[in-house]
């Protein structure tokens, strides 16, 4: 990443022992520091951060400094401060491959679906929904549903309830999603299940998590954060299985997760990032 710091003061400021402040971490940027002349936006040098390997998405963080003013013909040490906004890093892995996400259009499928669909992008995957992300005439759902799928790197649905069975009193799910993971299925495409909590699968999808040919994740759309720390432990095989169509290994590495609690890795880059500005000539 790049700091770039704005004086917007009257007097020369000298910048240094920067740090930056993460919920999972402080990082120490030693190698950078500088003098901002006043009415100047300067480049005070680049750094890299070996980041946990399991995070992606928007991250916030604080930046702490030391900071001295070159005051009356002479620098005076004004000592450390925390900046008083917050900036972010955005971390996505790479490649990015396209997703085919099976999913209900309704307004309460999508109140679930639309969160779950931006938690699937931050793992590096480019989201398509016939209805959604693909507008067509109803007469050509089908087709382009096929075509999607079919060009498509990887399959995942999102089970929401639907209709509740009057003989069970379980909740269903979207029937053309037993379709679309079917079609899915059929083409070898690598597949993820992820269930709200309160349906019951039927037809292929359960089959497919009886046999393990498709792992099922469940979620409770009140804790929509276990979900996100679920997604953390698989998503970095899942991406595995995408790139190598290597079905068994990705259960391997799930069921070594599960057994021993080992985190499963990915290749994690920073794709941008923002800094914000100095303001005023000195903290007091």
């Amino acid at each position: 990443m790049s700091l770039w710091l704005e004086n917007t003061g009257d007097t020369h400021l000298y910048l240094s022992d920067f740090k930056l402040n993460f919920d999972f971490g402080t990082y120490e940027l030693e190698t950078i520091s500088g003098m901002i002349p006043p009415g100047n936006c300067k480049f005070l040098g680049n750094t890299s951060l070996q980041l946990p390997k399991n995070l992606v998405g928007r991250r916030i963080f604080t930046l702490d400094y030391h900071i001295h003013e070159y005051i009356s013909g002479a620098w005076v040490d004004l000592g450390s401060y925390t900046s008083d906004k917050q900036y972010f890093i955005s971390i996505y892995p790479t490649p990015l491959y396209k997703v085919f996400v099976s999913r209900g259009l309704l307004l309460e499928d999508r109140a679930m679906g639309d969160p779950i669909a931006e938690m699937i992008r931050e793992w590096g995957f480019q989201t398509v929904t016939v209805g959604i992300e693909v507008q067509v005439p109803e007469a050509l759902v089908p087709t382009r549903v096929k075509e999607e799928i079919k060009s498509s790197d990887a399959v995942i649905a999102i089970a929401t309830p639907r209709f509740m069975d009057a003989l069970t009193g379980l909740w269903k799910t979207l029937e053309w999603l037993h379709g679309e993971v079917g079609i899915g299925f059929g083409i070898d495409k690598p597949l993820l299940i992820l269930k709200d909590r309160r349906v019951s699968l039927a037809g292929l999808p359960s089959y497919l998590a009886e046999l393990k040919l498709a792992p099922v994740i469940e979620f409770d759309e009140y804790d929509m954060e276990k979900l996100r720390r679920d997604l953390s432990t698989v998503m970095p095989g899942f991406r595995g299985w995408t790139e190598t169509r290597r079905k068994q290994e990705f259960w391997n590495s799930l069921r070594n997760l599960i057994i021993g609690g080992l985190a499963v890795v990915g290749l994690i880059s920073i794709i941008s990032g923002f800094m914000g500005s100095h303001s005023g000539t000195s903290k007091k």
